[in-house]
């Protein structure tokens, strides 16, 4: 699943400079006249001047798009642009109330401090705003995970480039050498993680999003039939792919439209491209959704926690190591369902394991206390699971996450259902979860949900799940 770039974020720097604006300007003139909107002068009109002043603004924005590279600024470089770009707001709006025999109506005054206090505003804001960048990405979990992937031609000016970067979107987590690495342990400062025998394994258990792919052009080298096939497994595993292409500069016709990274443009594959916007409208619902749940968690644990220890002493809640989004390693919660050494018993019951494949089921499952019966029937032991979601680990709706040891097992097409954020419940829980004793079918059910993933289908999936809980199908 590929996040496709938006404009939101310069969307939002532009809101925040309109606010800027208008804040300024009402100070400037409540400095100058002692009055928010008003002077001495009836000719003065303040919506026109706002009105004039933000029509400017927009105006150089869409010729130029001021914005475009706020994320490389410096501060210095920052300030001389907003200096600059004041200067010139200033002297087209006094030209439009020129023409408008309106200039006369306001003072030089107001003028001069709505200059200096919009230019202070806006650089505190851009600066705070690219502060606050990185926060947000970690809040709402989308930082993506990032492998370099080159031969030694392009290796040295990928891993500068992309260290030189400032986009928050991105980690990088190492680069793989696809020539031989010498034994070297890092390379341009970056971790040497992979070759070229060893790609694949890596990329199967690694915590990964995306790959950027620098090698010589795989049509004309004598590898390119091998890293062609190292690609094609890397995309059954779901990872997105930036594969370089070679750009000729032509000086009559400069601009070039494609992913770009650095000096270095590519060509993005990914399984699925989805814009920012759903996304995000999706982590929202996730957030409404885990605040509710968790207050009736609160409540669910004063009435069930005491059940709980009464039966089998031990803690209340349970929890397991699991593997989420593109293989990071989190804690899933749930309420103690099991005897406190049921992960020990585990072994001694293998041999009658219901499942087909990797996961684990069992229908009379010693292990279960009389209360965790109850719970697992009317699913009342995933209400924990609410924290996961407010914690980002997690989503309302996704795939099933895995435990440790049955991600060891995975090959390459299994990790593909991993390239979503990990769900409370999903595909494969309503279409009779109970049923299912073939782990191929789940796998088959959770790539379904990828390849045909929307905020609508999502919703289908909690109203079938509320059906389900209600009724009391397909949970044992």
């Amino acid at each position: 699943m590929y996040q496709a770039k938006s404009r939101l974020q310069n969307l939002i720097v532009l809101l925040l400079d309109c606010i800027c604006i208008t804040v300024s300007l009402i100070m400037a003139n409540y400095i100058r006249n002692g009055r928010l909107f008003y002077s001495d002068d009836i000719r003065m009109n303040f919506g026109l001047l706002l009105g004039v002043s933000l029509s400017v603004f927009l105006g150089m924005n869409l010729f130029r798009n001021l914005n475009r590279n706020i994320y490389q600024r410096g501060p210095l470089h920052e300030l001389f642009l907003i200096l600059r770009n004041n200067v010139i707001l200033f002297a087209v709006t006094a030209v439009i109330l020129y023409f408008l025999s309106l200039i006369d109506a306001y003072s030089r005054l107001v003028f001069f401090y709505f200059l200096v206090l919009d230019c202070l505003f806006m650089f505190l804001v851009h600066q705070l705003w690219k502060l606050a960048m990185p926060v947000l990405y970690q809040y709402f979990g989308e930082t993506r995970h990032l492998l370099l992937v080159a031969d030694r031609k392009y290796a040295g000016a990928l891993a500068q480039d992309m260290k030189g970067m400032k986009d928050f979107s991105y980690e990088i987590i190492g680069i793989a050498l696809m020539d031989e690495t010498n034994g070297e342990e890092t390379f341009e400062g970056l971790p040497v993680v992979a070759d070229a025998d060893s790609l694949v394994e890596y990329c199967r258990s690694a915590s990964l999003d995306e790959a950027i792919v620098a090698v010589r052009n795989v049509q004309e080298s004598a590898q390119g039939e091998a890293v062609l096939a190292l690609m094609e497994t890397l995309a059954e595993m779901g990872i997105t792919l930036h594969y370089r292409i070679p750009m000729p500069d032509l000086k009559g016709a400069r601009q070039r439209v494609l992913s770009q990274f650095g000096r270095f443009y590519t060509v993005t594959y990914a399984n699925r491209m989805v814009p920012v916007g759903q996304l995000l409208l999706k982590r929202f619902m996730d957030l409404a959704g885990a605040f509710v749940g968790c207050l009736f968690l609160a409540v669910l644990t004063v009435l069930i926690g005491p059940a709980i220890c009464l039966e089998s002493p031990g803690p209340v809640f349970f929890a397991q190591k699991r593997v989420g989004r593109n293989g990071r390693i989190f804690k899933m919660y749930k309420f103690r369902s099991m005897y406190a050494d049921a992960e020990e018993r585990k072994k001694e019951l293998l041999n009658q394991n219901e499942m087909n494949g990797l996961m684990f089921k069992m229908e009379n499952d010693p292990r279960i206390t009389k209360v965790g019966h109850f719970l697992r029937k009317t699913s009342l032991d995933e209400f924990p699971q609410f924290l996961n979601i407010l914690k980002g680990d997690m989503s309302l709706v996704g795939t099933r996450p895995p435990t440790l040891d049955e991600f060891a097992q995975y090959s390459p097409y299994h990790k593909k259902r991993l390239s979503f954020r990990p769900g409370l419940t999903g595909m494969w829980q309503v279409s009779g979860r109970s049923d299912i004793t073939d782990f191929e079918e789940i796998v088959r059910l959770d790539v379904e949900y990828i390849d045909h993933w929307s905020i609508g289908l999502d919703i289908k999936i909690l109203l079938k799940t509320v059906l389900q809980v209600f009724s009391g199908k397909g949970a044992k």
